[in-house]
C-alpha cells in the first residue's frame, strides 16, 4: 500500500491503460559501448538475462508501476511494452539499470534494433 499522495498517483498510473510513458533503450548488444562484465554472462541484478524476455529497469520506473527492488528479486514480475503505432512486447524485469533517467532497457544480445521507438507506455503485466 502506497505511503504518500506521489505514490498513490504513480501506483495508480502502473495500473493505468495506457501505463507509464518511459524512456526506451537497449543494451547487451555486440559492441555495446556500455556493456559489463556480468551482462555479457548473461547475469541479471535478478535474474538470469534471456534474449526476447529480460529487460533492465531503472528504481524510478518500478516505483511508477509501484514495485520495489526485494519484490523482483524475489518473484518474477512481468511488464506490457506499448509501442507507438501498435504492439505490444511482454518481457520480465531481470535486471537494474543505472538511474539518470525512468526508463526501461530491452536486452538484445542478437543486435541493436533500430526499428524501436524511445519510449513506450509501461505497464505491469496482468
Amino acid at each position: 500500500m502506497p505511503n504518500n499522495d506521489f505514490e498513490t498517483i504513480t501506483h495508480g498510473l502502473g495500473h493505468a491503460h495506457g501505463g507509464v510513458s518511459m524512456k526506451l533503450t537497449q543494451y547487451g548488444y555486440p559492441h555495446d559501448p556500455y556493456s559489463d562484465s556480468e551482462t555479457r554472462k548473461g547475469h541479471g541484478a535478478y535474474h538470469a538475462l534471456a534474449a526476447e524476455r529480460s529487460i533492465a529497469m531503472t528504481d524510478s520506473g518500478l516505483r511508477a508501476l509501484g514495485l520495489s527492488r526485494s519484490q523482483v528479486r524475489s518473484s518474477s514480475q512481468f511488464v506490457d511494452i506499448k509501442l507507438k503505432g501498435g504492439g505490444v512486447m511482454t518481457r520480465r524485469i531481470d535486471d537494474r539499470a543505472p538511474e539518470k533517467d525512468m526508463r526501461t532497457d530491452l536486452y538484445q544480445p542478437h543486435g541493436f534494433d533500430r526499428q524501436l521507438p524511445d519510449r513506450a507506455d509501461i505497464s505491469l503485466h496482468r
